[in-house]
């Protein structure tokens, strides 16, 4: 497959948040398997959003060479899009590191690809997954595992929405038991999650850092973001 031939859903010629320590061109890949309610990204939870010429793309990324580090790849869910392996070998060949955003349903996947760090959303504790994701936690148990391993620098992430009570937060930490990084992220409200049928006010920054806490009995290093 040509990179002439692949498309993509969005790109973002440099970020100083997505990858951490690194400097990073983001590149959006449409399609996702979840259906969260405070998803940020909504405009390409389908797949029919990959529109964007990923060979141009590709040149605006050559053009970044000396000021970014690496690529970000995020979705929608990029383990679902048809071409990821060969956008994520585009981008080495250039000699740029590769990070990849995944929610984890794709296990056998992610231990196959050649990425330099992957951020694993963890999204409840398994058996509230479907109230959170609309589907079933499949291959989440796995990923972890797989990560936990250390083949690949990663970290994991938890938008702490306002569906998580404390006892939550507390089986997620037993989720991730011996985890490398966690980072909490704060859940912003917008137009999507605005139109669920229950709509939902964050937690505050207090109970932020009581679940930081918790988490932090369970992963090595545990920040918070947005508070």
């Amino acid at each position: 497959m040509q990179s002439k031939d692949m498309r993509i859903a969005g790109f973002q010629k440099n970020s100083f948040i997505d990858y951490p320590g690194k400097i990073a061109s983001v590149i959006f890949l449409g399609g996702c398997n979840f259906m969260c309610h405070y998803c940020h990204n909504f405009e390409i939870l389908s797949d029919k959003s990959n529109t964007m010429d990923f060979a141009q793309v590709l040149k605006e990324i050559k053009e970044q060479i000396g000021f970014i580090d690496g690529v970000v790849i995020t979705g929608g869910e990029p383990t679902l899009h048809p071409h990821l392996k060969e956008i994520i070998k585009e981008i080495k060949n250039l000699g740029l590191l590769v990070k990849l955003d995944t929610n984890g349903t794709n296990s056998k996947i992610l231990s196959d690809l050649d990425v330099d760090f992957i951020a694993m959303d963890i999204k409840a504790p398994l058996e509230k997954y479907k109230q959170i994701t609309s589907c079933d936690p499949i291959e989440i148990q796995n990923s972890i595992s797989f990560l936990k391993k250390g083949t690949v620098d990663y970290m994991f992430r938890l938008t702490l929405s306002p569906m998580l009570s404390e006892n939550d937060i507390k089986q997620i930490g037993k989720l991730v038991d011996g985890a490398k990084f966690m980072q909490i992220q704060q859940f912003v409200p917008n137009e999507f999650s605005n139109s669920q049928p229950v709509v939902h006010l964050p937690h505050s920054a207090e109970v932020a850092k009581k679940f930081e806490l918790l988490l932090s009995k369970h992963c090595r290093k545990v920040v918070s973001r947005g508070f």
